[in-house]
Parts: structure tokens; sequence; C-alpha cells
């Protein structure tokens, strides 16, 4: 129940130099007092750190008073409300780190009348209190989730509001002519209206437009949260396990002269210039196999449907690439041609390959920094950097909420070309409060215990 004071651990378990146990909630200070030694004082010792002994509280519930253990040696941090991070009464408590102590530490708060904290109820509780939006909280977790330093800037821009203006912008000036025609519908029929069609087009058409933006950076929210996914695509015996091995830094795939050798996907993330990327090696394609054989070249189709960016391998020597990805697949991705076992060619033989191939070779390493400058400029096409500089890490939840506000705009600005319905219209009223609430989901002005359910189950404990 919000308000009830809870506990948890908020540092991964396991060794280390210390751990931190947070309270949070209405009584925090007061369970804190019985677990604490001198106690962390008044509400001028906010933001105090204060040393001292933390102990089990006396479990006044059992007819025979059992004594105080103590527990540790501790660091208490009160930060009272709403002057904290859920904006509530709250006790940090810096102890050492390690399994047991911290467990201890929560259980003896538990005992003084803490309950324990569910996944992302802290987030969750910074939320209700008004510290954050909804996309800030999600951003929290794409942060402390982020495998890469650009990843972790995004994440903090949107932590910090850039999604959320983003939105603001989009969502003003909508409310302003929802105002004016709630306005004008208090009048009689024979009024003039207060907003004309062609004004009201313009202020949907600037909408739609500020939502295809956002959706425009939807690819690159994927990618700064899961990852570059990058398929090395090819027939069997290419050398495609070889690169592999090159782009990853490790023998993490065989490599055998037997065709046929990789029978399922080999992963493996690499992490260069601030960006993740999940390479996969895949069974070669080929149209005679067998039964197992066929299988992993089934999956190898499927990793090519879900990858961004395929580099299609053919060997030094052969006139053309070989299994072209068939164009319903490849609409989508950014493919890269790639020629194989250069160190087979003469000087003269590698000047005549193609000019969009990078000839490599495994044996001697070449071609290696080429193939990675390939990769670095077709990834500058998924506007990485400027997801990051406007603080826009979209979602699922976040495309499905603007694809759906930017199709009712859509159908409405039609509606006002065509002057099928004039702007006063109340159809029209009821459409654009359909489309802010849309919106507002996304930031959480408008919300539901289902979604917050949705949102907040998918933080760890601690958070």
């Amino acid at each position: 129940m919000f308000g009830e004071t809870i506990v948890a651990i908020a540092t991964p378990e396991g060794s280390g130099g210390l751990a931190v146990v947070r309270l949070s909630g209405t009584d925090a200070v007061a369970i804190a007092n019985r677990v604490f030694s001198p106690g962390v004082g008044s509400n001028s010792d906010s933001h105090r750190a204060v040393y001292g002994i933390l102990s089990t509280p006396k479990d006044n519930k059992n007819e025979i008073s059992t004594p105080k253990t103590i527990v540790d040696q501790v660091i208490a941090l009160p930060m009272l409300a709403p002057n904290s991070f859920t904006g509530e009464d709250t006790v940090e408590f810096f102890c050492h780190g390690g399994t047991v102590v911290s467990r201890l530490v929560v259980s003896a708060c538990r005992v003084a009348g803490a309950r324990p904290a569910t996944a992302g109820e802290f987030t969750r509780r910074a939320f209700l209190n008004g510290k954050m939006s909804l996309d800030q909280a999600e951003a929290v977790a794409d942060l402390i989730h982020a495998e890469s330093e650009i990843a972790a800037r995004a994440a903090i821009r949107q932590l910090l509001g850039g999604l959320n203006s983003q939105l603001v912008d989009i969502e003003k000036p909508l409310l302003e002519l929802l105002s004016r025609l709630e306005g004008g519908l208090e009048f009689l029929d024979d009024e003039v209206p207060d907003v004309d069609s062609e004004e009201a087009a313009g202020i949907l058409k600037k909408s739609i437009e500020g939502i295809t933006n956002l959706l425009d950076l939807a690819p690159a929210g994927r990618l700064l949260r899961d990852g570059i996914q990058v398929v090395l695509q090819g027939a069997p015996n290419v050398g495609k396990s070889s690169l592999f091995n090159e782009l990853v830094g490790s023998d993490r795939a065989i490599v055998d002269h037997e065709a046929g050798t990789t029978r399922d996907v080999v992963s493996s993330r690499v992490v260069r210039q601030g960006r993740v990327f999940v390479f996969h090696d895949t069974a070669g394609l080929r149209s005679t196999s067998g039964r197992i054989e066929n299988k992993g070249i089934e999956r190898t189709r499927e990793a090519v449907r879900c990858a961004d960016i395929v580099l299609s391998l053919r060997l030094a020597g052969d006139s053309a690439i070989s299994h072209e990805i068939p164009r319903e697949e490849s609409s989508s991705l950014m493919v890269l041609p790639v020629v194989t076992k250069c160190d087979l060619l003469s000087a003269s033989e590698i000047s005549q390959v193609d000019q969009s191939s990078v000839c490599t070779s495994s044996l001697d390493h070449t071609g290696l920094e080429k193939l990675w400058s390939k990769i670095d400029q077709t990834v500058e096409k998924f506007e990485l950097n400027k997801a990051v500089s406007l603080g826009v890490v979209l979602n699922e939840r976040h495309r499905y909420k603007l694809e759906s506000s930017r199709a009712v705009l859509e159908l409405l600005l039609d509606e006002f070309r065509d002057s099928q319905i004039p702007p006063g219209d109340e159809v029209v009223g009821t459409l654009l409060a359909s489309i802010l609430a849309q919106l507002g989901e996304i930031s959480g002005r408008v919300f539901s215990e289902q979604l917050l359910e949705s949102v907040f189950s998918r933080f760890c404990i601690g958070k």
C-alpha cells in the first residue's frame, strides 16, 4: 500500500566494500531509530550522514523480550520529504558489502516495522510523488542496464527530461486547441467558431511532424538498449566463423575446413567506441544439406530477418555474392558486401574487386579496420547521436502510443482538409482528447494501475 514504509537492498548482492539498504515511507525515520544508534536526529539533520551501530530491535511481540543483536557498523543518511529520490522520508544505510550483512540489515528493518519493497517500488513512488515522469522512470532502468557509454548518456539525458520536453512541445498546441474548441461549444450554433479549419489543420500538421520526428528515432532507441545486431551470412566455408572471431577478438566460433561446421547461431557482444554490437555467426546457406543443417539454415534466415546490419560474404575470386538476401528481408537492412580470403589474390586482382566490397583475410588479418570503418559509417545512418543529444530513447510502449496518436491526427487532418466536419464539432474535441490521453500515457500524465504494473514490473527490487 502506498505510504507504507518499505525496505530493500539497493545495491547488487555479492562481495564488495559497501552495500546500501534503503528505507522509504512515512515511518522511515522512526524505524531507522529503532535499529540504529545514536539515531538519525530531527528535521535539521536531513542529508547529514551519521556513523553508528545497527542492531536488531527488541521483539515486543514475544512475551520474553529478546535482546538487541549488533548487526554492523554503518553510516545512516536520512533524506526527508520532499527532498529524496522517492519524494517521501527516506533513510539509507551504508553497511559492509557481501550477501550476509545487507540481508541482516533488511531483516532488522522488517522486524522494526518495514515491509519488503516490490520490484521498482522506490521509482514508482518517485513517479507518484511527482519527482519524475513515467518516461523518466523508464530511463532509470535504461541507465542501470546500459552496456555502453553512449547508451548511458542517452538514458541520463532522458532522465533529465529530454523526451518529456519533446512531448510537451507536441501536446501544448493540441491542448490549447482543445480548450478553444470546448470554449466555442458554449456559444450558440449561430456564433462564429473560434478556430477555422485552416488554423486547426496547421496545428494538427505541426503535431504530426513532431511525432514523426520522434518516431524516426525509434530504431535508435532499440539499438541503444539492445545493441546493434550484425549478422554474418554466406555460403558454407566462405570464412564467416574466422571473420566472426576476428571481429569479436576471441575464438568464439569453431573454424574447420569441413563445410557445415557451424550448425547454430553463435553470438557475441562487443563494445566499440561507446557502442554495443552483437555479432552473430550463422550456418552457411546452401540448397543441399542434411536435416540438422537445414535447421541451422532456417535459424540463419531468422537471424537475418532480425538484423540491423548484414555482412554478406563471398570468397575471393567468386564473381558475385552467393545466396543474395531476399528482397522482402533486405528492405530495412543495411547490407555490407565482404570478400574473404583475399590473401589468395594478387595485388592486381584485389584492385579489381568492386569498390563497394571490403577485402579481408583472416590469415594475415588484413581488411579488418576497413570493415570496422564501413560498419561505423553504416551505424551513423541510425542517428544514435541525435537520439543521445535530444535524450530520446523510445521503447515499444512509446512507439505504439506515438503511432496510434499520429494515425488519429492524420485522420482528423484529412477531415478538416475535406471540410467534412467543422473545427467546432464535438467529434473533433473527443478525438483531440483521445490523442492527448494517448500521448499522456507516455509521460504518465495519464495512467492506470495496469500501466504502472506493466512498466515497473520490469524493474529490479531495490530500485
